[in-house]
């Protein structure tokens, strides 16, 4: 099943969500505002607490995102799930090691070893 939604992509892998960003440019503050209230209704109105990320179509994003992404992986937790993210180009992948959030989060290479490391329940 895939969901559109304005500022994501929604794919089910069994019981893991796998969200993809429809812009490549995420600047605007009312636009990642509008991304962290769709990555929070995952969570709360579609209760799916296990998330992947991709990144494969972003080559630039406010720090805002950070926070927004942070916000999600608690939601995510209280849910006992969790947020993993994947597909990082080398030049978002510096701000996530500048931040430390490269600690905080896990990141793969490959969405398909994010979605495997759910373990049962992910395909």
């Amino acid at each position: 099943m895939v969901e559109r939604r304005k500022a994501l992509v929604v794919r089910s892998a069994g019981e893991v969500a796998v969200v993809y960003f429809t812009a490549s440019r995420l600047l605007d503050e009312i636009q990642i505002k509008s991304v962290g209230n769709d990555l929070y209704d995952i969570v709360e109105k579609q209760h799916r607490a296990r998330i992947v990320i991709s990144f494969q179509n972003v080559e630039r994003f406010s720090t805002a995102l950070l926070g927004k992404l942070v916000s999600l992986k608690k939601k995510a937790a209280k849910s006992k799930g969790d947020v993993k993210l994947c597909s990082i180009p080398p030049s978002i992948m510096e701000i996530f090691e500048v931040t430390g959030l490269d600690a905080a989060f896990d990141i793969f290479q490959e969405e398909q070893a994010a979605i495997k490391s759910f373990g049962r329940g992910a395909v």
